[in-house]
């Protein structure tokens, strides 16, 4: 078996079976607090907002991609430890066991209580969930399965595929700052300009290729495949995001539900409001993508080397 493959079947099998690791342990919030302190040292040394902004993103991404590099460097030596430790580097670039975690309990709280539904939906959207009805937070928790599925699973694994080890942990630096800078507030208008450009960039391609597995899974798991597909066509534009209303409109079509952001997007006007069960159909269809990555990156790595080695030593 190629060792790349090795890596992201092993970080894949640690994913299931440990899930997230410890906050002290995990890539994401060592980024978050590398962002936190080197933000008002950079705003203070550089008085251009934008300018300070692409500083601070640069220079988080050359930290992380430097400490990856020097990581996999000093364990190449051993093959064992060098696969282990690129698969733990690796997992903690993507989650596919963390959104159950997350989104079943929205699931079954909506059954008989809404406002554990809705504070369940709030660790997991930007949105106000405390005035939301069953229907609007049933939307809530799909819309989050579908965007998660591109930049929690789907693209950290497509960058892997181009540029191994550093590509994963690089795209990881980027959503992961613009989740902390991306905003259109006063205060990150113009710092955070650069992280959010780069984001939708990164996922500019993944989220196209999300709607087509999500078509696929639809069509394997008998949803409505054909529906998947027209609905794409007509919604993807339909959100502020460039990326965003295409894996949602995908879904929405999949499981002929309608998916509202109040005040900013309705994708599926024509369709039923969505119930539980519809949320754990994204959840089936989010599995199935899963497991046709998994399967294509398989392919595509056995058959010719798309990673590039999983890091650059």
């Amino acid at each position: 078996m190629p060792e790349p493959l090795l890596v992201l079947l092993v970080a894949f099998l640690l994913d299931l079976l440990l899930g997230e690791p410890p906050n002290p342990f995990h890539l994401t919030v060592w980024i978050g607090k590398f962002a936190e302190a080197t933000e008002r040292p950079l705003r203070k040394a550089v008085r251009e907002e934008k300018i300070a902004g692409i500083l601070f993103t640069l220079l988080t991404l050359a930290f992380f991609l430097f400490l990856v590099i020097l990581t996999t460097k000093l364990v190449s030596g051993v093959g064992w430890l060098y696969v282990l430790v690129s698969s733990l580097i690796l997992k903690m670039t993507f989650a596919f066991n963390s959104m159950f975690g997350h989104i079943l309990p929205v699931m079954r709280y909506l059954d008989s209580d809404l406002e554990r539904a809705r504070r369940a939906l709030s660790l997991v959207v930007r949105r106000d969930t405390s005035s939301l009805d069953e229907a609007l937070v049933a939307s809530g928790a799909i819309e989050t399965v579908a965007e998660g599925f591109v930049d929690g699973f789907l693209s950290p694994i497509f960058y892997y595929l181009l540029f191994g080890l550093p590509g994963a942990v690089a795209y990881r630096v980027i959503n992961t700052l613009d989740s902390m800078v991306g905003y259109k507030d006063e205060r990150y208008r113009h710092f955070g300009w650069f992280s959010a450009k780069l984001d939708t960039v990164a996922n500019y391609v993944p989220a196209r290729l999300a709607s087509v597995l999500f078509v696929l899974s639809a069509f394997i798991l008998r949803k409505d495949w054909r529906e998947a597909i027209s609905s794409t066509n007509r919604y993807h534009s339909a959100t502020e995001s460039k990326n965003g209303g295409w894996p949602m409109s995908t879904m929405a079509g999949s499981l002929r539900v309608r998916l509202e952001k109040v005040g900013s997007y309705v994708l599926g006007e024509e369709y039923e409001l969505p119930s539980p069960k519809d949320i754990r159909g994204s959840l089936e269809i989010f599995s199935a993508a899963a497991i046709l990555t998994l399967l294509l990156s398989s392919l595509l790595i056995t058959a010719g080397g798309w990673v590039r080695g999983a890091s650059l030593v």
